[in-house]
């Protein structure tokens, strides 16, 4: 089979990244049957993505694409493993992909467990620069929230913000001056996206809830659901 036909799975938090990457590989001509995704126990995860776990099944409903979705009860290393043997067993997928950009600890491990499962690990936004991603993003018009914080210069009030032009260009001003990584690799950040061009539905959230420590915090989305794009 060659490259232009590829089918893989998506490891799939929700955030912007991630489903960027399903965009990517889609106009690559990759087929994309199942998205995986882990949900961790604790929201400190140094591997998995925490805020906004729980609402991604509307985003897999959104794309049309089948979701596996995986709760973590040891190191979560073990159950993506053993799901991902399953996984390619039942829908036959030759690799996985991932949203890493610059994390060479998320993605060493990721790509260990992919050598052990005999599938291939595809990375298509390893070291792009922050600054063409998010202007990609800007272009295709994703539209995305803020589900998390953990970085100096970025405040409560970022909390379910929108990431819009105008949120970009002051997070493009907190990266140069507080050395925040622009896409939130280093976990300064965390977003769920709630509109893509590959969407076929939007994601309209009803009610969300703040968990903040004085320093950093996250958000719990309580109600949301589907709704018709506005087409234009």
């Amino acid at each position: 089979m060659g490259a232009s036909s590829l089918r893989v799975g998506v490891l799939f938090s929700g955030g912007k990244d991630s489903t960027y990457t399903i965009w990517v590989l889609q106009h690559q001509g990759w087929e994309i049957p199942v998205l995986v995704t882990v949900q961790p126990k604790r929201p400190e995860s140094f591997i998995f993505h925490y805020p906004g776990i729980e609402s991604t099944s509307l985003q897999s409903k959104a794309l049309g694409i089948d979701q596996v979705f995986i709760r973590e009860e040891t190191s979560g290393l073990n159950e993506l493993q053993n799901t991902l043997s399953l996984v390619k067993r039942d829908y036959g997928i030759e690799g996985v992909a991932t949203g890493a950009v610059a994390s060479d600890y998320q993605k060493t491990r990721f790509d260990h467990i992919c050598d052990s499962t005999g599938l291939r690990s595809f990375n298509p936004l390893w070291h792009k620069k922050p600054e063409t991603i998010v202007d990609d993003l800007i272009r295709a018009r994703f539209d995305a929230i803020i589900s998390g914080v953990a970085a100096r210069g970025l405040d409560r009030s970022w909390l379910g913000r929108h990431l819009d032009a105008n949120a970009w260009k002051e997070l493009k001003r907190l990266s140069r001056q507080y050395g925040i990584h622009l896409t939130g690799e280093g976990g300064e950040y965390e977003s769920f996206v709630v509109d893509a061009p590959n969407f076929k539905r939007a994601i309209r959230i009803e009610k969300i809830r703040e968990v903040w420590d004085g320093q950093s915090g996250y958000v719990i989305i309580e109600e949301a659901l589907l709704i018709d794009k506005i087409l234009n």
